[in-house]
């Protein structure tokens, strides 16, 4: 009996041992492995946050219409905010941060949408949230300005450069493109050059008051869904990162929207004529180290415009589809080199939520003040430069 006992009660702890490490396994049970860690917004394009299976439909992420926008928000799934800025710096050592930020009808406020329809951004406002990026280089569209000449100027960018330079003690200067029409709808970049040298396509010292970006040979013309394409045409220019360092080229992009139709198609052309021009980017430029972001308004990372860029060579960092509008959406994506080791741990960040909460407002308060959608950030090694 004594020997029955024993064993019983060997076999009972083993049992008891087993069922512990089960529950200690991280799958699923409060107390796990990883329990309670909160789900990032930080992600390579290898290691996506969402499982297939969790992404929402390509038709729900579409962004709703004007008349929709006056509805209740829901807050963003996934996001993140970088802190107070410093300098405008990159937060890592031997990284530099780009961001990206469609500013709602910058300019103009009139045509602002929802709860936002005629309010102007405040400067303050739109620097501190630049800020807080931590980006030394930030692409911007849907500028408006009623200023003539070239280079363009816009007085609300301008405005916003200088609660900037106060925001981060930096020195920002900025460049706008064209848009589909005089002062209409324009992208730009502006930068910190005490971080980064902004130079032309020659290779020489970037001057914002006499040099303009230069032009990517996109196709003109009209898609097949009758459209003009790239009425706001994409541009590129060159930024170093440090003396033997690093060097990128960034081409902000605003492809056309879902407004009163499904462009999906219209996309596609638009990128596949970009896709196109590449070689002559990296020929003019000599580098291959080639970032497209910005508001692609692609709903899904499996749409043909993003597929014909990943075919061309590129990642998608925002496969994981993100949110980066404050209805849902994942229209805003970086795009980078597949292959080259300044982008192999690029990931992707979205700064909404951890903002929202700094800032103790709603999904509807950033719309109305701000814009309709979120900046957006992916990184860069920087190590000698290789090409």
């Amino acid at each position: 009996m004594k020997i029955i006992a024993t064993v019983g009660l060997i076999v009972l702890g083993a049992i008891v041992t087993y069922v512990q490490s089960r529950s200690g396994s991280g799958g699923g049970v409060t107390g796990g492995a990883g329990a309670g860690v909160p789900r990032t917004s930080s992600t390579s394009a290898d290691a996506p946050t969402q499982s297939e299976s969790a992404r929402p439909s390509e038709q729900a992420a579409r962004p709703p219409t004007r008349e929709a926008e006056n509805q209740s928000a829901r807050r963003p799934e996934a996001a993140s905010s970088t802190g107070k800025a410093s300098g405008g710096s990159s937060s890592s050592p031997g990284q530099a941060r780009i961001a990206a930020w469609n500013i709602e009808w910058f300019g103009k406020p009139e045509d602002r949408s929802g709860p936002a329809r005629g309010i102007a951004q405040d400067p303050r406002e739109v620097a501190a949230y630049i800020a807080a990026s931590r980006a030394p280089i930030v692409g911007v569209c849907e500028i408006v300005t009623l200023v003539p000449g070239r280079p363009i100027r816009s007085r609300e960018v301008e405005s916003m450069i200088v609660e900037l330079n106060r925001a981060t003690a930096g020195d920002w200067k900025y460049a706008l493109n064209p848009g589909r029409a005089d002062g209409d709808q324009l992208t730009g970049v502006i930068w910190n050059a005490q971080i980064v040298t902004a130079r032309t396509h020659k290779g020489t010292a970037f001057d914002p008051d006499r040099d303009v970006p230069w032009a990517v040979p996109v196709k003109k013309g009209r898609s097949s869904q009758g459209s003009g394409l790239w009425s706001r045409p994409p541009h590129a220019m060159k930024f170093s990162l440090g003396e033997g360092q690093t060097d990128v080229v960034v081409i902000m992009v605003h492809m056309k929207a879902d407004y009163q139709g499904d462009f999906a198609a219209h996309r596609a052309e638009e990128a596949r004529s970009l896709v196109d021009a590449l070689p002559e980017v990296r020929r003019t430029f000599g580098d291959q180290d080639i970032v497209i972001i910005g508001d692609t308004n692609c709903v899904g990372d499996r749409e043909p415009a993003v597929e014909a860029l990943v075919n061309a060579g590129m990642r998608d960092l925002n496969r994981s589809g993100m949110q980066t509008h404050w209805r849902g959406g994942s229209m805003d994506r970086a795009i980078v080199p597949a292959l080259q080791p300044e982008f192999a741990s690029s990931g992707f960040q979205v700064v909404s939520e951890d903002y929202l909460r700094k800032m103790r407002w709603e999904p509807q308060d950033f719309k109305r003040r701000l814009s309709d959608h979120y900046l957006v950030v992916t990184d860069v090694q920087v190590m000698p430069d290789d090409d």
